[in-house]
């Protein structure tokens, strides 16, 4: 599949990570907690929070992150300026910086080039597209531990070394008409199915965490039932999308969290589960 967009990878295990502390800033609570939901789902031992750069580099300094993921506009201090500030201190060290080479991933609903090559320049490792799913987050996160860059100190630029080519997953909505691009060799589809589980075990762990389904957690399932479709297409798996569809079309019936059945929800999550565990998915399996 070196010619085709690959799936996002979904190998991490709640043991891999429950060792892991990361940091999650963002000026907006709900994106805050979204994000730290799905970490603590995956199994990420630590999670803490911050509002803007300002406060970060204080839990920066306390807690000693393995990772960060950060928005790109906040109030006092930006993303941007936040990763420039981690990165000076490989150059002019500053006692608050404990680790000025913490892998920074940028959570960002800016797509520009330019966008991308400032975040860059400024000693970004990964992004993540807004809106995300489970897996766009999860996939960063592999990325930096099984990938890593090396890290350049340099007169012109410090940060993680640009030249390996970045083949960020892909998570989002199918962009062209092609889309979706067919996976038929067993390797694609065992990747597919595990993105899939791994995505359905996430928000079964934040809706049981939550008790509740409020807007951003009915967004997401939204969300993560039409990437299912798509990779469902992608590796012809129809029964699976059968049922994806089913859910997206209730979500967009229901429209209201406060007129949602939970029970539903689980429902189809649990029916996906047991598609995913047939060797042959078709119309009777989907029925």
């Amino acid at each position: 599949m070196s010619d085709r967009r690959r799936l996002p990878s979904s190998s991490l295990t709640p043991g891999d990570l429950s060792g892991m502390t990361i940091l999650v800033v963002d000026d907006h609570s709900n994106t805050v907690r979204l994000i730290g939901d799905v970490l603590r789902a995956a199994g990420v031992g630590e999670v803490h929070t911050a509002s803007d750069g300002l406060k970060a580099r204080e839990v920066l300094y306390h807690r000693q992150p393995d990772m960060i993921f950060t928005d790109s506009r906040m109030p006092f201090m930006d993303g941007m300026e936040l990763t420039r500030s981690i990165r000076r201190a490989a150059v002019i060290p500053d006692p608050r910086v404990p680790n000025p080479e913490v892998p920074i991933v940028m959570v960002t609903s800016e797509r520009s080039a330019g966008h991308v090559h400032r975040a860059r320049l400024a000693g970004v490792n990964e992004f993540v597209i807004k809106p995300f799913t489970p897996a766009a987050l999860l996939s960063r996160i592999q990325l930096v531990l099984t990938k890593p860059r090396p890290f350049i100190v340099s007169e012109v630029y410090v940060g993680p070394c640009r030249r390996r080519r970045l083949e960020l997953n892909y998570s989002g909505p199918m962009r062209r008409g092609e889309d979706p691009v067919e996976v038929a060799d067993s390797g694609g589809r065992a990747e597919a199915r595990d993105t899939i589980r791994v995505e359905l075990d996430a928000m079964r762990r934040m809706i049981s965490a939550r008790g509740t389904v409020d807007r951003p957690t009915l967004q997401m399932v939204h969300r993560v039932m039409q990437h299912t479709v798509f990779r469902a297409r992608q590796v012809r798996d129809k029964a699976v999308e059968w049922a994806a569809v089913a859910l997206v079309e209730y979500v967009d019936e229901v429209g209201l969290p406060e007129l949602c059945d939970i029970k539903i929800i689980e429902g189809h999550f649990t029916t996906i589960a047991n598609l995913l565990g047939t060797e042959d998915l078709d119309a009777l399996a989907a029925a």
